[in-house]
């Protein structure tokens, strides 16, 4: 196993644009009546994208073995790795609505050179947090294991209220849900972080979406920001 630290990452504060509205009998209200922007509640750190390379990992013979073995150049599905971390702060205020679920989304994508087409679309190999049902997750190292994947992670007991979910891994199309529950307000900072398995000789992308609900009485507000520029996964 290799430790990771995660550092604190430079934030920008998010204005969310209004997406709808929804009540429990289903009514949608017209167009001008949509929210002002949610702003002042939610900021992003990073993304920040780190290759993993067999240097990073060499002092992991098994790891090292493996980033080399992936990377084999006369390959069809020669891959490269990306460790991706971002984090999420949520400010929690008494005057304005609470925050009911924050949501950061990605959609993964590659583009290979000239008019040949990427092997594989990028994935989410593996994500940490996994599960949380504690406020706030820990802030310690991330560790990684046998064949580049988060050890450590911990799923909830059944019937627990989860506050915080990686959702679609394996997937081009991964994120994480922090859900306010009884026991655990959306407060603080939340460090995130995946391995993006990617194809080799080709341009990788991270396009990023931060989603927010609120609620003002029967009414649940939805809110998104997406990111003017994708992350660019460093191609090795």
């Amino acid at each position: 196993m290799i430790d990771v630290i995660l550092p604190e990452l430079p934030e920008r504060e998010l204005a969310l644009v209004s997406e709808e509205f929804s009540r429990p009998s289903g009514h949608v209200p017209p167009r001008s009546a949509a929210a002002p922007a949610l702003t002042g509640r939610v900021a992003l750190g990073g993304p920040l994208s780190v290759p993993v390379t067999a240097e990073l990992v060499g002092r992991v013979p098994e790891l090292k073995a493996y980033v080399e073995s992936e990377a084999n150049p006369d390959g069809a599905d020669s891959a490269a790795y990306h460790l991706v971390h971002f984090s999420v702060s949520c400010t929690e205020e008494t005057d304005n609505p609470q925050l009911q679920t924050v949501n950061l989304d990605l959609t993964l994508s590659a583009d290979a050179a000239g008019n040949r087409r990427a092997a594989f679309q990028p994935v989410a190999w593996s994500m940490t947090p996994l599960q949380l049902s504690g406020e706030l997750p820990d802030t310690g190292p991330a560790r990684l294991g046998p064949r580049l994947g988060f050890v450590g992670r911990h799923r909830a007991a059944p019937g627990t209220r989860i506050c915080l979910e990686a959702r679609r891994e394996l997937r081009s199309d991964p994120g994480w849900e922090i859900r306010r529950t009884p026991t655990a307000r959306i407060h603080g900072t939340y460090r995130l972080a995946m391995v993006v398995r990617a194809p080799r000789a080709t341009v990788s992308r991270a396009a990023v979406e931060v989603g927010a609900t609120v609620r003002e009485g029967h009414v649940l507000r939805r809110f998104r920001a997406e990111l003017p520029e994708p992350l660019l996964l460093a191609a090795v």
